[in-house]
């Protein structure tokens, strides 16, 4: 232009194209964070059910055309937003930043694998949505399960199905366990984000594409209201059940032994609520004496004088120390009788209950060192039996984050559990959403299994939830309660709990199959439209 110098005319154009070229850049990175936070959403303390569904679209989007280093890097972040936000309770009981961030990252490894494996996936079905949605679905069920499972036993916690307990995909729980209601919140985003894509094209003939892309998605996601509930027999009568949460008393009120003696104390003096209310028999938490109450004289005086004025028996948490080690015990107490019966926690939590590889992980913080006793495992069904107004009752009796692994409570309902109840103790995550987010996981397996559960925690959440989702008798936390609850006693079991094994190895044989359709496209090939891109892919 006359009277400018030359170039100066194109720095706004320059200037612009860079901004462009850095907002796509950077945009897979935001969409892993969007695609995080909706997944987060989810879940309890929000319980936004039906953003998990858009979260997976996003990722779906963000994925396409990538190559497999950035498909990786992309549904790591992903992961990362997720769990980073979800595991909070993590830093809670340590004290150190290093723990929730350790965790969150080894947790996204599987969304990171398992979007390369996606990534390989989207090129010969991207266009296919019929195809792509069942396939992309396999596949994260599958990764859902392998993270539960392995090293270490695995962590169940963020399985895609535990946040749909408000929605209503819960209904599918009795007929198809996680396994079903995953699939279906991940089957119904990649259909979304089809139809978004479509839609895109304009004319007609997308229009209905979109659209019938659209009413498929609603369909898995609303489509369960429609199912009866499995007919689960509730012809063995109720029982009246009462469940008691006591008072922490902080670390500088008191310490050591007689801090583990306040517990069970304040649990002790909370439970004469209940005195002549006519209880069956009486739930305590888990760690209701971290004394152990068989050979402990004080602790033994106290539960037996609670279960001698209740005159029923009651069902308590407590510890047992045979040597350098402790057991996690849920036991049966029996007024003027002591112990009768006994469920050792098969499940110890990694890093929560016991720590592998202390010398190693000693090297990073020096947490390592607030488990200075090692938990060992127990073995045998998750079940007491106890005797309670002349009756025998089966109960099963997941310890706290047990209640996450379907497999453990899906055994006990075989072998005749009539109702589940979960001790937990949740005072050392402090005000976060741990108890919440545990208890949704009750919530789940109450309808998986067709089994009224009864979460009964130290300091909350505690409450009743019933197969058909309805939840009552909830405690506020941190404040001592103590409940009455009428429940019904069940026999019979629902399909979930019958091919709930055979599901899980169906889903990881056709999990590894997709994975080896996904390898053999080829991971240096950018992919994910349905066409095969010679250059320029990112």
């Amino acid at each position: 232009m006359p009277g400018h110098p030359a170039g100066t005319g194109s720095r706004p154009g320059g200037a612009a194209g860079s901004l462009l070229r850095a907002a796509r850049a950077s945009a897979p990175a935001l969409a892993s964070a969007v695609c995080g936070l909706c997944l987060y959403a989810s879940f309890a303390p929000l319980r936004w059910w039906f953003l998990a569904p858009v979260g997976v679209a996003v990722l779906v989007a963000a994925l396409r055309g990538r190559r497999p280093r950035a498909a990786f890097g992309t549904g790591f972040l992903a992961g990362l937003a997720f769990f980073g936000l979800l595991v909070d309770w993590a830093s809670e009981s340590t004290g150190t930043w290093v723990a929730r961030a350790g965790l969150g990252a080894v947790l996204a490894l599987y969304t990171a694998a398992m979007a390369l494996v996606w990534r390989g996936l989207l090129e010969p079905f991207g266009d296919r949505p019929l195809l792509l949605a069942p396939a992309l679905a396999t596949v994260w069920v599958a990764v859902e399960q392998l993270r539960g499972a392995w090293p270490l036993g695995g962590m169940p916690w963020g399985t895609l199905a535990f946040g749909q307990v408000d929605g209503p995909l819960l209904r599918l729980a009795p007929y198809g366990s996680s396994q079903a209601v995953g699939f279906a919140v991940v089957a119904a985003g990649v259909l979304l984000e089809a139809a978004v894509r479509v839609a895109r094209r304009g004319g007609k003939a997308s229009a209905i594409g979109a659209s019938a892309c659209c009413l498929a998605a609603a369909g898995l996601v609303f489509g369960p209201l429609f199912l009866p509930l499995p007919p689960v027999s509730a012809g063995t009568g109720t029982v009246a059940v009462g469940f008691v949460q006591g008072r922490i008393p902080a670390k500088s009120e008191v310490s050591g032994r007689l801090r583990a003696l306040t517990v069970t104390e304040n649990l002790a003096a909370a439970t004469r609520r209940l005195e002549g209310r006519g209880a069956d028999l009486v739930l305590w938490p888990e760690s209701a004496s971290d004394l152990d109450a068989h050979t402990d004289p004080d602790a033994g005086a106290v539960v037996e004088e609670a279960s001698r004025r209740l005159g029923v028996p009651l069902l308590l948490g407590t510890q047992r120390y045979p040597g350098d080690y402790r057991y996690n015990d849920y036991i049966a107490w029996l007024p003027d009788r002591g112990p009768s019966g006994r469920y050792t926690k098969q499940h110890p939590v990694p890093f929560g209950e016991y720590m592998p590889a202390r010398g190693f992980f000693r090297l990073f913080t020096s947490a390592v060192d607030q488990i200075y006793l090692d938990m060992r495992a127990g073995s045998g069904p998750a079940l007491l039996d106890v005797n309670a107004d002349g009756r025998r009752l089966r109960v099963a009796v997941p310890i706290c984050f047990e209640i996450g692994y379907e497999g453990i409570v899906n055994e006990a309902v075989r072998k005749g559990a009539q109702f589940i109840a979960v001790p937990t103790n949740n005072a050392s995550f402090g005000h976060s959403a741990e108890s919440r987010q545990q208890f949704d996981m009750t919530r789940f397996l109450s309808a998986e299994t067709g089994r009224t559960a009864i979460q009964v925690s130290t300091v909350g959440v505690s409450g009743v939830a019933e197969p058909d989702g309805r939840v009552h008798h909830m405690t506020e936390p941190w404040r001592p309660e103590a409940r009455l609850a009428r429940v019904a006693l069940r026999s019979g079991t629902t399909p979930a709990t019958r091919v709930h094994g055979y599901a899980t190895a169906a889903f990881y044989l056709a999990g590894a199959a997709l994975g080896g359709l996904a390898l053999a496209q080829g991971l240096n090939r950018p992919g994910g439209n349905g066409k095969r891109r010679e250059k320029g892919g990112r």
